[in-house]
């Protein structure tokens, strides 16, 4: 025996013994190629689960309403609302109503339909009353809604129908209805705010705004109208409808309010027969109320009274602010909100 030599261990009995990298397997077991491959087909079916139910959620049914002869008044005529149902699947116990505009009689109250099977339309037929239009620019809205099961399975679907009579006016300057700034001497003309009040004419030219003035505000130019302090220089709103004829992605307003809820809808007419709508809100002459972000034009010191002028510490302002409009398409007319609180100066598209 050598009394030299180092004993022999086996890599059991070291306690620094380093696995054997050549030996181990070189794929996972068979238990965990299982559980992945389990996992992904989970992801997938996931992945097919949200896109049926994409394509079964994204609206296929559509909503047509036939139009009515404004001219022929004092007439009972039929509206026809088609349904079409584009989707896979039959629309089952669909129920159609429509409402025409306030005042109008239409019958029945709705219509059920069975069945409409998938890439089928069906047609509900209404009668509805035309009664004597009044005179000026009128709106006529015609709201068909239907309630469904199967088909898409969003259970509901609306379309509107905006009918119009009358003529609108051929600018902003036409439609002026109010006398919104005097001098001292006028001042009993002015009506700006339904108690006698008014812009003072001499606070407003010390900030630069006078008959003709080119003002700026929300990306537009303007120009204050080109009238006597004691002439109509803006339109109360109350739906007049002002020609256009041009095309712009933004409708800017020259504007202030008379009143703590000067807001409305304005409806954009476009010369294809479509329309679009948007929320003029106006802050109160005094900088309080609705919509806080317009942008201020024109901030004057004091107003005139039916005493005289007062206020002298208070700020009364003209502001501008837009709304939004399709620029592919041609203006044809706007219609101003029903709300006499906004008063409009000027109207731009650009």
């Amino acid at each position: 025996m050598n009394p030299t030599a180092a004993p022999h261990r086996t890599s059991s009995e070291s306690p620094l013994a380093v696995p054997d990298l050549e030996a181990a397997p070189r794929h996972p077991p068979v238990a965990a190629r299982a559980l992945v491959g389990i996992v992904l087909a989970l992801l997938v079916s996931l992945a097919a689960a949200g896109n049926a139910l994409a394509a079964t959620t994204a609206p296929q049914t559509t909503v047509q309403i036939s139009s009515v002869d404004l001219t022929q008044q004092d007439t009972i005529q039929t509206v026809t609302v088609t349904v079409t149902n584009s989707s896979r699947r039959p629309m089952l116990r669909t129920n159609v109503s429509l409402r025409g505009p306030a005042g109008w009689t239409v019958g029945p109250e709705s219509i059920d339909v069975r069945r409409i099977g998938a890439d089928e339309s069906a047609r509900a037929v209404f009668d509805v009353r035309v009664p004597t239009l009044r005179e000026g620019f009128r709106m006529y809205p015609f709201t068909a809604t239907i309630a469904y099961h199967g088909g898409d399975r969003l259970d509901t679907a609306s379309q509107e129908l905006m009918l119009t009579s009358g003529q609108p006016v051929g600018s902003i300057a036409e439609a002026r209805n109010n006398v919104g700034v005097t001098t001292l001497e006028t001042r009993a003309d002015g009506d700006f705010d339904g108690y006698g009040n008014s812009f003072s004419a001499e606070a407003l030219e010390a900030v630069g705004v006078t008959p003709g003035a080119v003002l700026e505000g929300a990306g537009a130019e303007f120009t204050w109208p080109d009238v006597a302090a004691d002439q109509v220089d803006n339109v109360a709103a109350s739906g007049q409808a002002i020609d256009v004829g041009t095309a712009g992605s933004r409708i800017a307003f020259l504007t202030s309010g008379s009143g703590l809820n000067a807001t409305g809808t304005v409806r954009v007419f476009y010369t294809d027969g479509t329309s679009s709508e948007g929320t003029l809100g106006v802050p109160n002459w005094t900088g309080t109320g609705a919509n806080p972000d317009a942008e201020v034009v024109a901030a004057s010191k004091g107003r005139n009274r039916p005493d005289g002028y007062g206020n002298e510490n208070g700020t009364y302002s003209v502001f501008a602010t837009a709304i939004e409009v399709d620029p592919a398409r041609t203006i044809d007319f706007v219609v101003l909100p029903a709300n006499s609180s906004i008063h409009v100066f000027d109207m731009v598209v650009s």
